[in-house]
């Protein structure tokens, strides 16, 4: 194979890569947001178990965490996000501390641990969506 041609493949590869459709962002973002809410849901129920009664009306903290494609306005935009349901200001409020509460930052702290399996879970799907386009078949 000539150097041009191999130049010209390899180009032709990396701007299919750089044209990412929002559905094809929206699948890489979401495998990274479903990692983080698994780490999340595991952090909330090791620093505020399910230890009173059944919830309540919307459950308990550590259920409420959902992901989904899409930004927090519901424009999809190939982002994805991650977060509480109906009791989001519960976990502010023991996440950020109150006047009465102290704050453990266990988002945060979540947030940070999962960073490496988020970004690998992302990585494994944006290589398998460039295999795809590159006419690698199925992964």
């Amino acid at each position: 194979m000539e150097m041009d041609e191999a130049l010209g493949q390899w180009l032709k590869q990396v701007s299919k890569a750089a044209e990412l459709s929002i559905s094809d962002q929206e699948k890489i973002t979401k495998a990274g947001a479903d990692v983080y809410a698994k780490e999340l849901a595991e952090t909330t129920k090791e620093k505020h178990p399910n230890t009173k009664g059944d919830g309540g009306k919307y459950g308990h903290l550590s259920e409420d965490i959902n992901s989904k494609t899409g930004d927090v306005d519901g424009d999809h935009n190939g982002s994805s996000t991650v977060g509480f349901g109906n009791k989001a200001f519960i976990a502010r409020f023991l996440n950020d501390g109150t006047k009465y509460i102290r704050a453990d930052h266990f988002v945060d702290n979540a947030r940070d641990d999962a960073k490496d399996a988020v970004f690998a879970a992302e990585q494994e799907k944006y290589e398998a969506i460039i295999a795809k386009l590159n006419g690698g078949g199925d992964k």
